[in-house]
């Protein structure tokens, strides 16, 4: 599995059109109408490419280009590539391939620093990712681009085109209702059950306090990483699964599609962007 997303990545970087055969200078439209959704994000002014600074076992020449829903981390040997999310306040990132020579063999890359960190805030006209301590991980300032290499399309050294789905994609989501009581961190680290467990399909959703969760819907496993700011967001991220029929609540994909994790009546209601209900759960 891991040399598969090694190569699939490869096979992505170096193949990958330039995206919608856009204009090559940067563009920035004006917000799209409203949607139904929450205001516009802070995190859409993480979209470009930044140079990475003081971030640990990282040269003078690391980058992080930050489309959506990649990034791409440029470095000394190629370019490292993953998922990553955010809202106002949080971040997370997942890796999941490489090319040139940051791939290696069977072992899919990892970088430690990205992906402890939980959170970004600004930093002069640049940001600081740091963890769920608070402490600066890395510095992004505006400061040049990769050279671009054979294995990767050369849009890739580029700062990504800022488009109406890139702002819809990182759009806030709308605000909780003022009856639920938001789900603090300390109360998300636990083992969660949905309201309609019939018992025989273990549907469930761990949130350790490292950070991690794991989860089923009984058949199907998920796992990734999660970060909540105190006042009810939640943010995930996800990894691999399998893709069985089954009968059981579909705990993980709840997980992955939450914005808010609140408290109603005793049950934990993991919502939607737009508010709506994907689940109920109480702890096991």
């Amino acid at each position: 599995m891991a040399a598969l997303a090694v190569a699939l990545a490869l096979v992505v970087a170096a193949c990958a059109p330039a995206p919608g055969e856009q204009d090559d200078s940067r563009s920035n439209p004006p917000p799209p109408t409203d949607s139904g959704n929450g205001r516009e994000s802070a995190a859409i002014a993480l979209v470009d490419i930044w140079r990475v600074s003081g971030a640990a076992d990282e040269e003078v020449d690391t980058w992080l280009r930050l489309d959506v829903p990649e990034f791409q981390l440029w470095r000394d040997c190629g370019m490292i590539q993953g998922s990553w999310r955010a809202t106002g306040s949080l971040f997370l990132a997942s890796t999941y391939g490489a090319s040139g020579e940051c791939a290696t063999g069977t072992t899919l890359p990892r970088v430690p620093w990205l992906e402890s960190v939980s959170g970004y805030r600004a930093a002069g006209e640049g940001w600081e990712l740091h963890d769920p301590q608070g402490t600066t991980l890395a510095t992004l300032t505006r400061d040049g681009a990769p050279d671009p290499i054979p294995t990767a399309a050369d849009f890739y050294t580029e700062p990504p085109v800022i488009t109406d789905a890139t702002r819809e994609a990182l759009r806030q989501p709308v605000p909780l209702a003022g009856s639920l009581t938001p789900a603090s961190p300390e109360d998300l680290a636990a083992r969660w059950v949905p309201e309609s467990d019939s018992g025989t399909t273990d549907a469930h959703v761990v949130f350790e306090a490292d950070g991690t969760w794991t989860g089923s819907d009984g058949c199907n496993g998920g796992q990734g990483r999660w970060v909540a700011d105190g006042a009810g967001a939640l943010l995930t991220t996800s990894g691999v699964s399998t893709l069985m029929s089954c009968d059981g609540a579909p705990v993980p994909y709840w997980v992955t599609q939450a914005s808010w994790a609140v408290f109603d009546d005793g049950w934990l209601r993991l919502l939607d962007m737009h508010g709506s209900e994907l689940g109920r759960l109480q702890q096991d």
